[in-house]
């Protein structure tokens, strides 16, 4: 009697060889990625919240990417319209809040309907919610500077500058200028009960339209003497630094099928949060640029991206050396970029990694140096008031001071939004690591 020789099992129930499958897959994925990313550039953007990073990357994409998508296009449109009435609430609330008298508030001033308009104005009831992202990163955007949210970043105030991506406090204690206001959204339309944020108001009265909303903002912008003061006092609360611009240009986005340009583009904001990647190729070298959250919040997702950098770019707002953090109004920008730069330039991660400091807002910086004396809030400068060439340097000096390391910092004084001036500085910056990255590898 013959006997037949038994089949195996189907390998698809074996689990150990399912696992062994899973595992092949990833180590095969891994060595692929090894293998393209072998002779890529990678370059990490980092700085403090606000400082312009962003801005940075994009002017990357307008020079190797082909620049923006009509989808961006239209978003920013959708972002800058909301961000521009948010901003005129703003003054006005923190002009009464400061002292400062208001021509749209007198009895009589012609100016009254205008500051009604606005501050009635929802703009959110006014976009595309689809385009602009959604609901929710509107509200989370637009509400970013509110009174409201006010309250709970107070809460989570430490008071002392942090350069720790682990969110660790720092001995670093800056307590100039405290800002003790305990005030409330609601101030924002005090007097005005009988004009409900919505879009059909009381009475039977339409909510404005976007065109008489831009009128209303252009005609308190140009008339009302008021608001440029409290403009000119905008280091001591939280204001877009491209408000004017906005200010400037609103009668523009008034047209529901406006697309936003370049320069546009260039001067509006959406937060960075997570870690966002750009590839781009440069004479077929390839190039990666992480771009990685400023604000306290995110630092900690930082270390993820430590690994392998050819260079830090690391970006800080000049300008705001009498400004306070959106995350902890008690602490100085400045302060708190100081410390970080310190700690990331120190790190143990990038000791032979070269940095390139970026002392962006040069234009901001000399509007504002004039008017608010750099003494005041940096003791240790001794240069000339107004000097702002002797100023930059003192900043200069101070950053490049801090490096207890043997790498090179290059430093290059920028305006981000300036696309012809930042051509010709982040032309410099890729040739020059470019030539790093060749020496690195031996190959000059």
């Amino acid at each position: 009697m013959g006997c037949t020789a038994s089949l195996p099992e189907s390998d698809e129930f074996d689990p150990f060889l399912q696992d062994k499958k899973i595992n092949d897959a990833i180590e095969q994925r891994l060595r692929m990625n090894k293998q393209s990313e072998k002779g890529q550039i990678k370059l990490l953007l980092l700085g403090a919240g606000e400082s312009g990073k962003s801005t940075v990357l994009k002017q990357l994409k307008l020079l190797h990417k082909g620049g923006f998508t009509q989808q961006e296009r239209m978003q920013y449109a959708q972002i800058i319209w909301v961000d521009m009435i948010q901003s005129m609430k703003i003054l006005i609330l923190q002009a009464r809040k400061l002292g400062i008298p208001l021509e749209c508030d007198q009895a009589d001033s012609p100016l009254i309907p205008y500051k009604q308009i606005v501050l009635r104005s929802n703009a959110l009831d006014q976009i595309d919610t689809g385009v602009a992202g959604g609901t929710n990163f509107l509200n989370d955007y637009v509400l970013k500077y509110s009174e409201g949210h006010k309250t709970k970043r107070k809460l989570s105030s430490t008071g002392v500058a942090s350069g720790s991506f682990w969110e660790e406090q720092s001995p670093y204690s800056a307590t100039e200028h405290p800002i003790d206001e305990e005030s409330d959204i609601g101030q924002i339309t005090t007097g005005l009960s009988d004009m409900p944020n919505s879009s059909r108001l009381g009475n039977g009265h339409q909510a404005p339209s976007k065109l008489q909303i831009a009128e209303a903002i252009h005609k308190l912008w140009e008339f009302d003497s008021g608001i440029k003061r409290c403009y000119d006092r905008s280091n001591e609360f939280q204001l877009e630094s491209s408000a004017t611009y906005y200010f400037q240009n609103i009668l523009k986005f008034a047209d529901p099928n406006y697309l936003c340009t370049d320069l546009d583009i260039l001067n509006g904001r959406i937060k960075t949060t997570g870690i966002t990647e750009t590839n781009f190729n440069i004479n077929s070298i390839k190039f990666k640029v992480l771009d990685a959250g400023g604000q306290r919040s995110e630092r900690k997702k930082w270390i993820h991206c430590f690994e392998n950098i050819t260079a830090v770019l690391f970006v800080l707002a000049i300008s705001e050396y009498d400004q306070m953090l959106f995350e902890d109004e008690r602490v100085n920008r400045m302060h708190e970029s100081i410390i970080l730069f310190d700690t990331l330039c120190n790190c143990k991660w990038f000791l032979n990694t070269p940095f390139i400091l970026f002392l962006n807002k040069i234009d901001i910086f000399q509007y504002k140096l004039p008017r608010s004396p750099l003494k005041r809030y940096f003791p240790g400068y001794t240069g000339k008031a107004d000097d702002v060439d002797e100023a930059i340097k003192f900043f200069e000096k101070l950053f490049l001071n801090l490096n207890r390391t043997k790498k090179p910092i290059y430093v290059h004084r920028t305006c981000a939004t300036d696309t012809k001036s930042m051509t010709f500085v982040l032309s410099a910056v890729t040739d020059l690591i470019i030539q790093q990255n060749l020496k690195k590898s031996g190959i000059i």
